[in-house]
This record gives structure tokens, sequence and C-alpha cells, in this order.
């Protein structure tokens, strides 16, 4: 409490779905020596994110009063220096349907000034494929391997797919009037130094050289990983997904 410190930073959240590059994006700009960002720290009223320090024990507070944690322990003063803030959260954190969900939401939402970093992937089949394979090795970061081809259901997919799409339209309707870039997840991989030069940018500090932080697995065809490719790219022929097929 001796040494300077402000509040005037800028204020962002990275918003989407597990497996769109969340944790390479949140690792890149921890990189950068101006950004501080968090990760899930408000998944549930039961999840406080005590592996953050930082925060203290302020379960209670969490639990509580979660419009107060966010602005006294996440957008608290930091040290000079220090010109964004921010964290990520995927649409099925904070449920909108508990009131303690529905509060952190309300909260973000009634920032304007908040500066909103949308997640996305372009192949949804990727991102399904990559949920599976995850939770069938139990790496969802770190890979010590090859991972084993698996075999999807069809009408799960489908559904995984219209949900997702429904998700991003709601959440993209939620922050209409906010600052907002999207990020997608092929964009980001493919030209990495030009996807965090505009993010740094729209987050309003320096450009800085960031090392990414994370490893990506190595790239394989959809052919060698889904064990029934063919029978499930004939089932979406002439879909709206039929291009998450395309090699």
């Amino acid at each position: 409490g001796l040494l300077p410190a402000s509040a005037d930073y800028a204020r962002y959240i990275c918003v989407g779905d597990p497996r769109t590059g969340s944790t390479l994006l949140m690792r890149s700009l921890n990189n950068h020596s101006r950004i501080i960002g968090y990760g899930e720290i408000v998944k549930s009223i039961d999840r406080y994110p005590g592996h953050y320090h930082e925060f203290g024990n302020q379960e209670a507070l969490f639990r509580r009063q979660p419009v107060e944690f966010l602005e006294t322990k996440v957008f608290r003063k930091y040290p000079p220096g220090i010109e964004a803030v921010g964290f990520k959260i995927f649409y099925h954190h904070a449920p909108r349907e508990t009131v303690w969900g529905q509060a952190v939401w309300d909260y973000l939402v009634g920032q304007p000034e908040l500066k909103v970093l949308r997640l996305k992937r372009r192949n949804l089949l990727k991102t399904f494929l990559s949920r599976k394979q995850a939770g069938l090795t139990g790496e969802y970061i770190k890979y010590s391997g090859v991972a084993p081809a698996v075999h999807l259901d069809g009408a799960e997919a489908s559904d995984f797919f219209e949900h997702t799409r429904a998700a991003e339209a709601e959440y993209d309707a939620l922050f209409d009037s906010h600052a907002l870039l999207e990020v997608v997840y092929e964009d980001l991989t493919r030209d990495y130094a030009a996807m965090m030069r505009r993010i740094q940018s729209f987050l309003g500090v320096a450009y800085e050289d960031v090392d990414p932080g994370t490893a990506k697995r190595p790239s394989r065809s959809l052919s060698s990983q889904i064990a029934n490719y063919d029978e499930l790219k004939g089932q979406f022929q002439a879909s709206p997904w039929e291009s998450f097929f395309t090699e």
C-alpha cells in the first residue's frame, strides 16, 4: 500500500468457448510487460479461483458479492506501467440462470468502456474433435504424443455446431455496444505476430513481440483423427456444416 498504484488502464475480457485458442491468447497477453490476464476466474459460485494468491482468502466475498470481488480484486489498482487488465470467460461460465451468474454478466455488460475479445473458430468440427481428444487423454494444454483417432457421433456433432453458433450470436448481441475485436483461432495460429499486433493495438498498449507460451498440437488431417470420417462427411453433405469437412 506504500507504492504508487492506479486503476487507469483498459479493462477487457476474452469471451468464447473452450478449444478456441483461449490458453494461447491469455498466456501470450500475460507475457506482455504491460498486460495482466487472468484465466477462468468466474466459472461458478462454487469455484473460487484460490490458485491466484494475489486475490487472497476472499471466497466469502466471491460467493456473496461477485461484482465487488471483480471490482476490488481483479479490476483493482495496479503498479504504474500496467495498461490492460482482464480475464477469460466461457459462455457456460457464471450461468445466467442463477442470480450469482447473472450478476457477473450484468456487471460486465454494464461497463461501457470494457473491451471484448471474441474468441471463435471457423471450423467447429475441429473444436468438437479437440474436445473429444482432450477428454480421452486428459491433456488440455500439453501433449505427450499423438492423439488417438476417435469415433464421432453425427447427431452429437450437429447439436454442438448448432449450439455453438447460437451462443456466438447471443453473446455478440450481448456486447454489441462495446468495443469488440473478433479473434479467430485459424487467424491467430496462421499469422500469430500479425494477430497479436492487432490485439495489442485494440487494448491500447505498445506492441511487444511476445512468446506464445503454449504448444500447438502437431497438424494432422481430419481423416487421420476421426475414425469414421468418410461416414461423417457423407452425413453432413448439403448441410450448413459441409465446409467443415474440407481437408
